[in-house]
């Protein structure tokens, strides 16, 4: 279970990193695809449709015609450096590698046309057709400075090599800027020097250079899809095999289980047996006290019936005395006597009924008792009958014969039965002797049901413990393998001799004692802990990577979620700030009118807006302090009704004066002002007037005065409104 849980893991691990790997080049591959590394212009020229060209072309008749089955490729794509010189490739073409290849001049200028028509950008095109090498001039011999070319570290697509020779055939390859920059000042040659971390210095004398970068990094990306291309193929491999090992070690798991499966069943069966031995032993222990008890009862009736038998020999003697006494009642007693016959003939037959008969018979006999006590009564009264006495005395002599032979007969079957008590004390003998050799063979098959645990215990651990052991020993052997692979490069990095030199060196020396009571000392600590461990259960693999995939799951969603908050809060602060300064802006935009305001209609005094807490504007309220003319300073509310009106007229106009609108309407705004206030506002209002237009409904006859135009709505029948407009600017000009 354990090398399946490390190869569950292992899988796992490759599935992770495969996925993660896929991930990335997916997001390569698809910037790749939707030209996101490249400018505006050139992926406006890259992604157009056929048919959107030839009508571009065809509406732009002094253009050339742009055809985009004459793009071929761009730069990026037919080059292919060596990965130590991508930087220097990419620092050399620049901008280059985003140009694109057409086939001739004139559908260079056809693209160039379509970019400029759209107002798509720019972008770089190369003619195939018609490309020209740079010209150095200049003796320089790279042989003897070292220096060589930089295009032989760069492969090119079939076809396509005037291009590189034209790009890159003037550039050669330095050590470092010292030697390129002596290179170019002995040669003055008009050729271009590049380092490997991209320093440049042109034939010019410019130089560039600095810290590492990628000045676009298409060709580093395009490297690192085509290494992460092979590195899934490989991951693909390496997961499949993988994941074949680990359905070979989840079948070994299988068999291990149905193994242990099955001596499980073979346990519980044993324990089932055990348990049928212990009924069937319980069984006979109640069947032997059953016919114990049953014997006993047995020999009680028995000796019942001895008694019982004595009992009526004194009765037949009673009743000779009687019939000697009272003749007259022979008769009568015949009859008992015959009944009495009768009622012994059915007692015998009871008896033969085992043990219910017997019972029967003691009924009867107890009968017999009460019947002769009645005879005895009867003979009493039959003392007339004497006569008959001698005749019916004979009768009874008879039946008196007859019953002694029944009796006789009773004695035999009674010696029957005791000879048939015996044969039941032998059976119950053999039941016994039967019972313990029962009890005797279970404590046999107890015993050796104990010793087969005990057995397959000691086995079972005997082979975990060789299990461990051997784990342990490879565990130690590997890593003493890899501690003697890591000794052996060790020293011959230090002494630049290999091991097995100092293995000859050492044949003949004595060697030294291993430790081997510390390695005892750490297997018995591994062996607690690993007792300690307890039962494994083998679904917990399953559950873990369920559980796994539900926890990455909902990290996944908790980060995306924390995320989502910063990015709220980091777009809440922003609303905050740019509210906050619009705020005290306009806090202060507006006392400053209201200080222009305020006297204009009050004909003197002030007021002034004031936070009520400063340190938070955002959440502070605002007071609105009013100082009339002759009166202290105070708040609004404690103005009388026509200062209140005035006052947040003067607080609407400063806002208005901040920030006019077009038009403005007023619903009788100037109710609860007197004359004297109607008159101040409306100049006030005149001011305003002249950024927005007003519209104002009034009752007061001085504002109308101050109007341009007015429209008098009146009612000469009911429920019809008829509208009466004059226009003053026009009267006064006529």
């Amino acid at each position: 279970s354990r090398s399946l849980g490390e190869q569950v893991k292992q899988v796992q691990s490759l599935e992770f990193d495969r996925n993660k790997a896929k991930s990335k080049y997916s997001a390569l591959k698809k910037m790749e695809d939707n030209f996101d590394w490249y400018k505006d212009g050139v992926k406006a020229i890259m992604t157009i449709e056929e048919s959107e060209s030839e009508s571009e072309a065809s509406s732009d008749h002094q253009a050339p015609a742009f055809n985009r089955e004459s793009v071929i490729a761009l730069m990026a794509d037919i080059i292919d450096p060596e990965p130590a010189f991508e930087t220097a490739v990419e620092t050399v073409l620049g901008e280059a590698l985003q140009y694109i290849l057409v086939k001739d001049q004139k559908a260079g200028r056809g693209a160039i046309a379509y970019l400029q028509t759209r107002g798509a950008g720019r972008g770089g095109f190369i003619p195939v057709s018609y490309v020209k090498p740079v010209f150095a001039t200049g003796n320089l011999q790279p042989e003897t400075e070292n220096l060589e070319r930089l295009l032989n570290h760069v492969s090119m697509k079939s076809g396509f090599e005037k291009i590189a020779e034209a790009l890159l055939g003037h550039v050669f390859v330095a050590e470092n800027m010292e030697q390129a920059v002596n290179v170019l000042n002995n040669n003055g040659s008009f050729r271009t020097f590049v380092t490997r971390d991209g320093d440049v210095i042109s034939h010019q004398g410019i130089m560039i250079g600095g810290s590492k970068e990628n000045l676009s990094g298409i060709l580093g990306k395009k490297h690192e899809i085509r290494e992460l291309e092979e590195q899934l193929a490989g991951m693909d491999e390496t997961l499949e095999s993988g994941r074949q090992r680990q359905k070979e070690l989840e079948a070994e798991v299988r068999a291990g289980e149905t193994d242990l499966q099955k001596g499980i069943e073979q346990k519980t069966r044993a324990v089932q047996d055990e348990t049928q031995a212990e009924r069937a032993f319980y069984k006979v222990t109640e069947e032997l006290k059953h016919a114990r008890r049953h014997l006993e009862v047995i020999r009680l009736e028995q000796d019942q019936l001895l008694d019982e038998d004595s009992g009526i020999d004194e009765e037949l003697e009673k009743y000779n005395k009687v019939l000697a006494e009272v003749e007259s009642e022979i008769k009568a007693a015949q009859e008992k006597v015959a009944e009495t016959s009768e009622n012994i003939s059915s007692v015998s037959a009871e008896t033969e009924a085992y043990n219910q008969r017997i019972m029967d018979l003691k009924l009867e006999l107890t009968s017999l008792n009460a019947r002769l006590e009645n005879s005895t009564n009867s003979l009493r009264r039959l003392n007339q009958f004497r006569e008959d006495g001698v005749v019916r005395l004979e009768q009874l002599s008879r039946d008196i014969l007859l019953k002694a032979q029944k009796q006789d007969t009773s004695r035999e079957k009674m010696a029957e039965y005791d000879q048939n008590l015996s044969g039941m004390y032998e059976t119950m003998e053999t039941l016994n002797t039967s019972l313990e050799g029962n009890e005797a063979d279970y404590e046999a098959l107890d015993a050796t049901l104990r010793e087969s645990d005990a057995s397959a215990s000691d086995i079972k651990s005997k082979r975990e413990e060789t299990l461990e052991n051997i784990r342990v020993l490879e565990l130690e052997q590997s890593q003493r393998k890899i501690k003697r692979e890591n000794i052996a490069n060790q020293t011959e990095e230090r002494y630049h001799s290999p091991l097995s030199q100092f293995r000859l060196e050492l044949v003949g020396k004595e060697k030294p004692q291993m430790a081997v009571d510390k390695m005892e000392a750490e297997l018995s600590e591994c062996r607690k802990k690993l007792s300690n461990i307890g039962d494994v259960n083998l679904g917990a693999i399953e559950e873990y990577g369920q559980f796994k995939e539900r926890f990455d799951f909902l990290c996944e969603q908790r980060d995306d979620l924390l995320k989502a908050i910063d990015d709220l809060q980091k777009v809440i602060r922003k609303i905050n700030k740019i509210t906050q300064e619009k705020f005290l802006k306009t806090f202060d935009l507006v006392n400053e009118k209201l200080s222009e305001v305020f006297p204009r209609l009050f004909d003197g005094g002030s007021a002034k807006l004031v936070l009520t807490d400063p340190n938070q504007p955002l959440e502070t309220g605002v007071e609105f302090m009013v100082h009339p003319p002759g009166k202290k300073l105070t708040r609004l509310s404690l103005l009388s009704g026509g200062e209140k009106a005035l006052s947040a007229i003067a607080f609407i106009f400063s806002i208005f004066l901040i920030k006019p609108t077009s038009f403005c309407i007023m619903d009788e705004i100037d109710a609860p002002l007197d004359e004297a206030n109607v008159f101040r506002f409306n100049e006030l209002l005149k001011i305003i007037g002249e950024k927005s237009q007003i519209i104002m409904i009034t009752h007061k006859k001085n504002s109308m005065e101050f109007a341009d135009t007015l429209f008098g709505v009146t009612m000469e029948k009911k429920g019809i409104s008829k509208i009466v407009s004059v226009n003053f600017e026009k009267k006064e000009a006529a």
